[in-house]
C-alpha cells in the first residue's frame, strides 16, 4: 500500500492506492507537538487499526497476580526523526488499565467512619 499526500498546508488530502486504484480520501489535520524541553514541532494525526490488545500478566512474590494493559487513543507523527535509527518520532495518547488479584489471606475488612462514633471501626 502506497500513501501520497497532497499539498494543503493545514490540512491534507490522504490517498491510499493499492493496486493502482485509489481506496480512500481522507483529511490529514497538522497539529503542533510540545516537546518536554519546551520546542514546539509540526506534527499530523495517524490513524490506526487495533490489531491485538493483550494483558501484561505479573506473579508478585506475596502471590498477587497484576494484569496490566495499555490502550492507545491517538498517535501522533512529527516532523523530527531519531537520529541514531532514521525512524520518524511518534507522540502516543494512551490509558493505562490495572487489574489485580489478591489473595485471600492479604485482603483486610474495608474500614468505616461512623458519625457518631470517634477513630474507625472494622465491620
Amino acid at each position: 500500500m502506497f500513501n501520497y499526500f497532497g499539498n494543503a498546508s493545514f490540512l491534507k488530502e490522504r490517498f491510499i492506492i493499492s493496486n493502482g486504484k485509489i481506496r480512500s480520501k481522507r483529511k490529514v489535520k497538522k497539529v503542533k507537538v510540545r516537546l518536554p524541553k519546551g520546542g514546539e514541532v509540526e506534527a499530523e494525526d495517524v490513524d490506526f487499526d487495533t490489531i491485538k490488545e493483550d494483558w501484561n500478566e505479573y506473579k508478585l512474590e506475596d502471590g498477587t497476580t497484576l494484569k496490566f494493559k495499555t490502550i492507545i487513543s491517538s498517535v501522533i507523527r512529527t516532523a523530527e526523526y531519531d537520529p541514531m535509527t532514521g525512524d520518524p518520532v511518534y507522540h502516543i495518547r494512551s490509558t493505562n488499565v490495572l487489574r489485580v488479584k489478591v489473595p485471600k489471606e492479604l485482603k483486610r475488612l474495608p474500614i468505616t467512619k461512623r458519625p457518631d462514633v470517634e477513630g474507625v471501626e472494622v465491620v
